[in-house]
């Protein structure tokens, strides 16, 4: 039997013997030596961006490095500001209640600074202003009528025989009798008006802006209304209960009265004493100058 085995044709052979290649076939190689070479500029291309996205990626890591860094820093920072104003606002806090303490003193302090200055201007058995305060207030009220060249008035008010009510009915009583007057006094003025015991049982009142006349019917309604109070008086050479002798003062200042307020209080001092001695119990007053008030 006869072996149907054929030799292997070389490659060389083959190839030199095979066929001629068609055009369809050079144009496919063409294409396909063109799709190569476009995979290998592609394959390129991801490699070197795969190289620069590796430093780009190294780039960004480093800032992002360097950000955190800042950013921690920062926050410490921050932080620190924190702390260091919270300290200053605890100790703006502790400040805050030191000096409120503190002027809570001063204003307790000034309260009772202020409260003895107006006890030193009162009259402790009467509840009255003193004479320190009359004087005060007339000095006050002189230069205040000499600019508005204004009537002021001055009442000097006595208790008539007071001497003689305390040999008769003790100091004790006569202590009530007084506190009686300048209750009574103070009781018959305007609400602009100062009434001040003016030593013993003497009674200075201050009426500003009033001109004589004025100053007369209120000087003879004082009277009137501690007569009307009957306080018992027996050993009164006036009558049976306590009275009053006033003397009235008035004068607009001048600026060129040297006297100033002093004039007042002597002008009124003169009629008291004339009251006294056309028998007590009434108001006087009479002009020492040519003027018209």
């Amino acid at each position: 039997m006869k072996n149907d085995v054929t030799a292997p044709v070389p490659t060389d052979s083959l190839s030199s013997t095979s066929a001629p290649a068609t055009g369809g076939e050079d144009d496919e190689i063409g294409r396909m030596r063109v799709e190569m070479d476009r995979l290998h500029r592609a394959l390129s291309d991801s490699q070197n961006a795969l190289l620069t996205s590796n430093e780009h990626g190294d780039l960004l890591q480093d800032h992002l490095y360097r950000l955190n860094a800042s950013l921690t820093a920062e926050i410490g920072e921050r932080q620190k500001a924190d702390e260091k104003v919270h300290s200053l606002l605890q100790a703006a806090t502790r400040e805050r209640g030191d000096l409120e303490l503190l002027v809570r003193i001063l204003m307790d302090q000034g309260d009772s600074l202020a409260e003895e200055g107006e006890k030193a201007l009162i009259d402790s058995l009467t509840g009255i202003p003193n004479r320190r305060r009359l004087d005060e207030c007339l000095l006050k009220e002189w230069d205040r009528h000499k600019k508005s060249q204004q009537p002021l008035s001055l009442l000097l008010c006595d208790v008539d025989y007071f001497k003689c009510f305390n040999d008769l009915y003790g100091h004790q009583a006569g202590d009530e009798c007084l506190k009686t007057v300048a209750k009574t006094i103070a009781g018959s003025l305007r609400s602009d008006d100062l009434v001040a015991r003016y030593g013993g049982e003497e009674f200075g009142v201050v009426l500003p802006h009033t001109p004589r006349e004025r100053a007369l019917q209120i000087a003879e309604r004082i009277r009137a209304t501690v007569f009307a109070a009957s306080i018992p008086h027996a050993d009164s050479k006036v009558c049976g209960k306590v009275t009053l002798s006033i003397g009235v003062a008035c004068r607009i200042p001048q600026l060129q009265d040297a006297a100033g307020a002093g004039a007042l209080v002597e002008e009124s001092d003169r009629n008291l004493y004339l009251a006294k001695r056309r028998g007590r119990n009434r108001v006087e007053t009479q002009l020492t100058e040519d003027v018209n008030l």
